[in-house]
């Protein structure tokens, strides 16, 4: 390791938000997603790198969920102490905390304040994308209101947070738009869990230009939860536009969650079984990604908030282009990658009429799937959470011969 003789706090504790729970084996239950973006940390980071969760009874409705025993994975995992004398001791072995934007981790901030630790803080959704993931669940009028008078005060706390915090990372453009000019380093990140060897070959993306230009029926592709926040149930309205307009398609949904027996039902009623096909949860590595470079041409995109979903980098990288709603991430998305065509949210129609001029003017599909995959290069996995562990780096209190040298890139921007 880098600085073996170097004395000083070398870890790099991860407040995840995520919370675990208990497996059938005693171990913590988290998803793969975040204990592989935390083994990416360790190869980068000049030390060990430390997971501290909750514990919750119940799971999230995330869909990769494994159980992890001590040593079984590259990072360590404990349960995390209150804020307290306990949790100050626990925290004297680091260089650098990282926890998620949130009001309830003021008092960690200002534990890590009064014991000189930096601390790092990552956003995700943006205030404006908070009232939209609001708006689409169904709650009575006073709790909503009472809701957006909650969100409101939780900007004003975690904006003040951000004046004392050592570095923000931004889950795509809508959060770094917002909070870019509060942070003393703020760093852009699109996150994504493909890599660089799984990115489409240059041989595989010509064969899907070849098949897509033999005039086949376009091959649609849903990919995530099925919650209202994904906008899940637009989809059949999609589709009974296309239908209508005798464009020729087969759409695969990919995926699960509560509004699973809903989406079926919207499918049944529309007559629509013989070209929408729910095909379940597929592993990431040997069937999500491989269905996306083989198969599919257009993903679509009813996300009804700028949720900054790893989904858009992750489908670019299989010569995917998007169509879909132009809520705050997605139009990040396309103006920085040039890759993608935007409508509207909710509006169903404009966006089945963008897949019906696609469908007859397919150069347009094949230049798309090009930028979209070069972006992806871009930002490839390990490329990704090299930079955003550089940032970590930086703004830590690493001792100086841990630290990378004076020339090393400094991320202020969108580059």
């Amino acid at each position: 390791m880098r600085g073996d003789n170097i004395e000083g706090p070398n870890e790099l504790i991860l407040l995840p938000s995520l919370s675990a729970y208990r497996g059938p084996r005693g171990g913590l239950v988290l998803t793969r997603k975040y204990m592989e973006g935390a083994a990416q940390y360790a190869r980068n980071w000049p030390g060990p790198v430390t997971s501290l969760v909750r514990l919750d009874p119940q799971p999230t409705t995330d869909m990769d969920h494994q159980e992890y025993l001590p040593g079984e994975d590259e990072t360590g995992l404990e349960l995390r102490p209150e804020v307290g004398p306990e949790l100050a001791q626990r925290l004297s072995s680091a260089a650098q905390v990282v926890g998620f934007l949130s009001r309830d981790d003021a008092p960690m901030l200002e534990l890590c304040q009064s014991i000189g630790l930096p601390m790092v803080f990552v956003s995700e959704y943006s205030p404006r994308t908070e009232r939209q993931i609001l708006a689409s669940e169904q709650l009575h009028p006073l709790r909503r209101l009472r809701r957006h008078v909650w969100l409101w005060r939780s900007e004003r706390i975690r904006r003040d947070m951000l004046r004392r915090a050592a570095g923000l990372q931004c889950s795509g453009t809508p959060t770094f738009e917002n909070y870019k000019g509060l942070c003393a380093d703020t760093h852009l990140f699109f996150d994504n869990r493909v890599r660089a060897a799984e990115v489409i070959s240059d041989a595989a993306m010509q064969a899907k230009l070849t098949r897509l230009q033999a005039g086949e029926p376009l091959r649609l592709v849903f990919g995530g939860r099925f919650v209202p926040m994904k906008g899940v149930m637009e989809l059949p309205r999609v589709a009974s536009e296309l239908r209508r307009m005798n464009v020729p398609f087969i759409f695969d949904i990919c995926g699960s969650g509560p509004q699973e027996a809903e989406l079926r039902a919207s499918i049944q009623a529309n007559g629509l079984q013989d070209v929408m096909i729910l095909r379940g949860v597929l592993d990431f590595q040997t069937g999500w990604v491989p269905f996306l470079r083989d198969t599919s041409d257009i993903f679509v995109c009813c996300h009804t908030q700028g949720d900054p979903s790893c989904t858009y980098p992750e489908v670019m990288s299989c010569g995917v282009p998007i169509a879909g709603y132009a809520n705050d991430a997605f139009r990040g998305i396309v103006e920085t990658s040039g890759s993608g065509w935007q409508v509207p949210i909710f509006d169903a129609p404009a966006l089945a009429r963008r897949i019906a001029e696609l469908h007859r003017d397919r150069a347009q599909i094949a230049e798309a799937a090009l930028r979209a995959r070069d972006f992806a290069r871009q930002h490839v996995f390990e490329t990704t959470f090299a930079a955003r562990t550089a940032h970590f780096i930086r703004t830590s209190r690493l001792p100086e011969g841990l630290k990378p040298g004076p020339h090393a890139a400094h991320v202020h921007d969108r580059t």
